[in-house]
């Protein structure tokens, strides 16, 4: 995988970790509605099975999605070593724009006050140096 697709997948990561937060965020709110909903028959004739397993299943759910959040944080902790190691700002400013915001090179351009040109010519730079910061985190 060359360095372009590798810090591509950072800004996916991050589409797929709020996608994971949200989707935790509505099994919470089902939960809670459940709770809600049926707390007079809770207290009233203890807790019936499917209640109980929708319950356990929405939180195996939950579980998985968190577990799945926190593998997806430390790939992209990664990257922003990764993309940290790079000395010039406005290289790293790049990179963070492009793959982390996912913007388009117009809107790259526009919050960096640079045209597109210099911004695809500071992209080269940028992913160069990546590559052998890459490549020698690799060796070491």
């Amino acid at each position: 995988m060359d360095i372009k697709e590798y810090l591509l997948q950072c800004g996916l990561l991050s589409k797929d970790c709020e996608h994971l937060k949200q989707r935790v965020t509505e099994l919470r709110e089902l939960k809670d509605g459940i709770h809600a909903f049926f707390v007079k028959e809770i207290v009233a004739k203890r807790i019936d099975d499917k209640l109980s397993a929708t319950i356990a299943e929405i939180d195996t759910l939950e579980d998985i999605y968190v577990q799945k959040i926190v593998e997806l944080l430390r790939l992209k902790y990664d990257y922003h070593i990764l993309i940290d190691q790079i000395p010039d700002r406005r290289l790293r400013l790049i990179l963070e724009l492009k793959y982390i915001d996912l913007l388009s090179w117009e809107e790259v351009a526009d919050k960096m006050y640079y045209s597109v040109r210099n911004c695809h010519n500071l992209h080269a730079l940028a992913l160069a140096q990546a590559q052998n910061i890459r490549e020698q985190n690799k060796v070491a």
